[in-house]
């Protein structure tokens, strides 16, 4: 991360870098887990980072938050019950509520993040006043090991494969995350940028791969984040299908979402052979 002359820059390789021109430094502080900046910015409003990358701005969190819950939802079993690991920010929790789960745990590790977004972001973060959402401020790894309930979803809504989140890339954590799941039920995590981030596509596919009977890869456009082109990558142990109900528009999501997303460009095919 760099601000420079009023101008906060994502840097991708060592010759690319995303600039945002900023109106205000919100805040900055170093947590036990992570460095947290927020910025206030013309074209995206407010932008939250974490380590030096964006992780959310209001013009466009909607894309990444509908597409980790929105479209797994609407495979195989009608889901209730939701796990997130991660999401700190509300996000997933939001979007959850608004399909109707009755039941949502979420165990993000920092609280810091948490309580920067009920500041900056209560829009997004006043889904953890919801009566179905149990908020569980701690390491998600943890949690997964030492609980004994099952869940219909399980979301990975964590930073990139370093530092706090890199065991959440692990094949160990993929197998606990596999014995929470309900029968029919599905995990689904962020796997990054395949043309920047080709690792964390890799590890997170290939981990789940080795874990579970079927995964597949979906594509999002996030502008916000490197390339502009991120993965998702959902497993199940039973196979894929699409229930025969009408689909709820999202902002970003609909029905041709849902079918064109895991249209591969053949790149990203290579990365996860």
């Amino acid at each position: 991360m760099r601000l420079i002359e009023n101008w906060f820059s994502e840097r991708y390789s060592d010759n690319l870098q995303l600039s945002f021109r900023v109106k205000d430094q919100l805040l900055s502080i170093k947590t036990d887990y992570q460095r947290i900046d927020l910025f206030d910015t013309y074209d995206f409003g407010k932008l939250l980072s974490i380590d030096g990358t964006v992780q959310l701005t209001e013009r466009d969190e909607y894309i990444y938050h509908e597409m980790i819950t929105m479209l797994p939802y609407y495979f195989n079993t009608k889901p209730e019950t939701a796990l997130i690991i991660g999401g700190g920010d509300g996000g997933a929790a939001k979007r959850l509520l608004k399909l109707n789960f009755k039941n949502i745990v979420n165990a993000e590790i920092d609280r810091n993040v948490v309580e920067v977004s009920r500041k900056y972001f209560p829009e997004i973060a006043s889904s953890f006043d919801d009566k179905r959402v149990k908020l569980i401020i701690g390491d998600g790894i943890k949690y997964i090991k030492n609980s004994n309930e099952k869940f219909d979803r399980i979301i990975i809504d964590s930073t990139d494969p370093v530092g706090p989140a890199e065991g959440l890339f692990s094949k160990e954590f993929y197998n606990d995350i596999k014995n929470h799941l309900t029968d029919g039920g599905i995990a689904v995590t962020q796997s990054g940028s395949p043309y920047y981030q080709e690792k964390a596509l890799s590890l997170a596919y290939k981990g789940l791969s080795g874990v579970f009977s079927n995964v597949k890869t979906y594509l999002a456009f996030i502008p916000t984040y490197p390339s502009g082109l991120w993965s998702f990558t959902m497993a199940s142990e039973r196979a894929f299908k699409i229930r025969d109900e009408n689909v709820i528009n999202g902002t970003y999501f609909n029905k041709d979402i849902l079918a064109g997303s895991f249209y591969l460009p053949e790149f990203v095919k290579k990365i996860i052979i």
